[in-house]
């Protein structure tokens, strides 16, 4: 999901791979129900793991109107065909191919379209305007789940609650003085840091499984009546993301520079274990959840998936297929052609 075009930096890539194998894992505990303590690791993934992705995204996001149609929006559409039409064909007659309801893990992706096609809104030249737009989203995500209209349709709740996050990312890429700063903080203080945001983290989390705040709240996909809560849950479901957000990105993250051998590749092909993991997630829940009834099974899984998914040959044919390198491949072929003929078009008259 990187469009940032600059220097490679490898602990965002290491942080990719985190990420995303908390994805595929998270996946793979709603199937797998014999597993160790399913229900509370379940919950522990999706009280943060969304929020950090979104915030990792909005850090490289950019607006460029051929990645934009070519990376995102055809995609979409022929991600949403293919997905409905597997699922569909494996035997579950409860999905069919719509556009206006991404399926499953699509309604990231979807989300992303929308967040990208806001860049222009979101970019304000000062920073009390950056502070006033990020500080409304969040007040738009509190007062989402007040409406019961706003459901799954068009993934408008989801895209409305987890706005903040996507938002903050951008905003955090832009304050490069205040990085540089972090960065180059003295390890004392630096670990003293460290040390209180995961004791923050660490608190904020048992706060919210005391307040028996559910998985399923953390999804910003169903509205407070529905679940039985308010925005005051989602406030401490977002005071925990954020926590955890500062370990990750403004306390961890400068001091993880150096590439790390696999994990670091495998963050690098991150796109391609999001697109294609839901093809094997539904191919075991529907035809072979046998598969997935033990312990080591479901471990066994998640990591052939993540390198299999993950490998830079299975990456490279995604990249060229679903962030519009085909397209410029083309374009700049012809490109190419147009320019030799225009030569030697005005070659001729010379001679």
């Amino acid at each position: 999901m990187e469009t940032y075009a600059g220097p490679r930096e490898y602990q965002y890539d290491t942080l990719r791979f985190l990420l995303i194998a908390l994805v595929v894992l998270g996946h793979l505990l709603e199937l797998a129900e014999g597993f160790p303590h399913r229900e509370f690791l379940y919950a522990v993934i999706y009280s943060f793991h969304m929020p950090a992705f979104l915030f990792l995204s909005g850090m490289f996001a950019r607006f460029d109107r051929i990645h934009y149609i070519f990376g995102l929006a055809l995609p979409y559409l022929l991600l949403q065909t293919l997905y409905t039409s597997f699922v569909h064909a494996l035997g579950d007659p409860y999905v069919h191919v719509e556009f206006s309801r991404p399926y499953w893990l699509l309604w990231y992706l979807f989300a992303l379209m929308v967040y990208t096609a806001l860049l222009p809104v979101y970019d304000s030249p000062s920073r009390w305007g950056r502070g006033m737009l990020a500080a409304g989203s969040v007040v738009l995500a509190l007062l989402a789940g007040c409406d019961p209209s706003i459901g799954y349709q068009w993934s408008a709740s989801r895209i409305v609650a987890f706005q903040p996050w996507f938002l903050l990312g951008y905003y955090y890429r832009k304050e490069r003085p205040w990085r540089e700063r972090l960065e180059g903080m003295a390890p004392l203080p630096g670990a003293g840091m460290a040390a209180a945001a995961a004791a923050c983290c660490a608190a904020l989390e048992w706060l919210v499984f005391r307040c028996g705040i559910s998985a399923k709240m953390m999804l910003g996909a169903y509205p407070y009546g529905e679940l039985h809560y308010g925005w005051p849950q989602r406030l401490l479901i977002m005071c925990c993301a954020a926590s955890a957000v500062f370990l990750l990105f403004v306390v961890a993250a400068p001091r993880m520079k150096r590439r790390l051998p696999l994990l670091t590749t495998l963050g690098q092909n991150s796109l391609s274990i999001y697109l294609l993991h839901g093809f094997l997630i539904q191919l075991l829940r529907l035809k072979f959840p046998w598969l997935l009834s033990g312990t080591w099974q479901v471990l066994a899984v998640w990591g052939l998936i993540l390198l299999a998914l993950g490998n830079p040959a299975v990456g490279r044919c995604v990249r060229f297929l679903f962030q519009a390198g085909w397209y410029r491949r083309l374009s700049g072929r012809l490109e190419e052609r147009r320019r030799a003929r225009a030569g030697a078009g005005s070659g001729g008259h010379i001679v």
